[in-house]
Order: structure tokens, then sequence, then C-alpha cells
């Protein structure tokens, strides 16, 4: 079985590659939408899948940088504007081939500055639609 490591990690927003401003990414969750079905005298809790599916945010933290290309102007221009504002496509490759696809808003950009460290960045971008496993 063959393992990874960050530099396995390749991260595209917009179009963009971000895996060089990248540090850390939470974890990335898929999950199912479940409904309280429990009814009265049970003793054990019970759920329904929904049928509908769901992601989790996907925040993303390294060094600020606001050259061109950087997570600044990548990340600060796909701030939703209001109900028009487009989606930006998210690739995430997790080691060799195994890819996520979704279509997502940077909804926070964060920057954070600290005495005797570098000025940091962090990015929330929140899926929109389905995510595509490859």
């Amino acid at each position: 079985m063959a393992k990874y490591g960050t530099s396995d990690f390749i991260l595209s927003f917009g179009g963009t590659a971000m895996t060089a401003h990248t540090q850390s990414v939470n974890g990335f969750d898929v999950e199912s939408n479940m409904e309280d079905s429990q009814s009265f005298g049970d003793s054990w809790a019970e759920t329904l899948a929904t049928g509908t599916k769901k992601a989790s945010d996907l925040e993303v933290e390294g060094f600020y940088d606001d050259a061109a290309g950087g997570p600044s102007a990548v990340y600060l221009a796909a701030l939703p504007t209001g109900p028009a504002t487009a989606t930006s496509a998210v690739i995430i490759t997790w080691g060799s081939t195994k890819t996520s696809s979704f279509a997502a808003y940077c909804v926070k950009f964060s920057r954070m500055a600290t005495r005797n460290q570098i000025t940091r960045y962090k990015a929330t971008i929140r899926p929109s639609g389905a995510v595509t496993e490859a």
C-alpha cells in the first residue's frame, strides 16, 4: 500500500496552482445528511439518510504573499460579492492520482501577524454542489 506525504499534495483554486503557498490544510470531509428517525419508546437513537450529501469547509494556511498569483490575489479576488458571484473550480490531488474536484467559494480570508514570526494567511473555501472523487 502506497503512503503519501505533503510533497504529493496538489491544490488548485480557480485554475491557479496554490500548492507552493500552502503549508497546512484541515481535514476535508464528505458526508451524508441524516435525519433523526427515533420513535417514542425506542431505547437507541436511529437515523435515516436524507439522500443528500455535503462537504466540509476546506481551510488552507501558509505564509502571506501579496504578489500576483499569491494567496492574497487569488483568494481575496474570489470572495463573493452577491448572488451572481461565480464559483471557483477546486481540484485537490491526494497522492499520485486520487482527486477531489468541486465548485467552491472563498468565504473568508484572514491575515495574521505575530511578533517575531512571518505574516501568515488562512483562507476558508466552502464547497457548493457535488464533489467528484476520481
